[in-house]
């Protein structure tokens, strides 16, 4: 499995697009951004009778296409690697597979120091364990929303931050030893982001990002623009 999500990646590198980080300063002029992106994210997900915590790990590409001088289009994709606490069949386990999303991002203002902006995310799942006796898999969409603004510091640094709101929901299915499916969720709930985004060079950038609500986690990013 992680040898089909390797290539998955590999493949998907010229279409892919993950929103990393802030959108391109508007005074560029550059209308392409493509990053690498390093991710973990944490949440638990109700079963139903009882809740399990969830540990995923990405490692994905992303491409984003400014479509107008306000809005812009991506799609993003890579690998996943995922761990539960005190989940009987996935006990000791990593799953992995890969995950595949799109974004849309929209100004709402845009000041020579502040960009009020909005985006939105969709985001699918889907990893697997099997040995000799059992497979087990899990796959869920992820839909969230965002409103936050983005302040230039300096000609190197810009802050970026607000609020998000999201759901996910999804299934478990195990067969071989144990025969089941599950459907599993995490509620709708909102939370926030803060992150630090660095000009390297010209069309390079470098960025962290950390995120509360629907799932704890952050990520580590770097970017090119075109």
């Amino acid at each position: 499995m992680k040898r089909r999500a390797l290539g998955l990646l590999l493949l998907t590198m010229p279409a892919l697009a993950q929103a990393a980080g802030p959108l391109i300063p508007a005074d560029e002029e550059k209308s392409v951004d493509f990053s690498l992106r390093f991710a973990s994210a944490r949440a638990p997900f109700d079963y139903g009778a009882q809740n399990y915590d969830t540990t995923s790990r990405w490692i994905g590409i992303s491409w984003r296409q400014k479509t107008s001088e306000r809005l812009t289009l991506g799609m993003y994709g890579g690998t996943a690697y995922v761990t539960q606490s005190n989940n009987p069949v996935t006990a000791g386990l990593e799953l992995d597979g890969y995950h595949a999303g799109f974004s849309l991002h929209g100004i709402l203002y845009g000041g020579r120091r502040t960009t009020l902006f909005y985006a939105a995310y969709y985001t699918y799942q889907k990893v697997d364990h099997k040995d000799s006796t059992q497979t087990v898999v899990l796959d869920w969409s992820d839909a969230r929303g965002q409103l936050g603004a983005i302040v230039t510091v300096s000609r190197r640094l810009r802050l970026y931050g607000g609020g998000n709101y999201g759901y996910i929901g999804g299934q478990e299915r195990v067969s071989g030893t144990i025969d089941r499916t599950t459907d599993f969720r995490r509620a709708a709930r909102a939370g926030g982001f803060l992150g630090l985004d660095i000009k390297v060079d010209t069309d390079g950038y470098v960025g962290v990002e950390a995120n509360t609500g629907l799932a704890r986690g952050g990520q580590i990013y770097f970017k090119r623009s075109y």
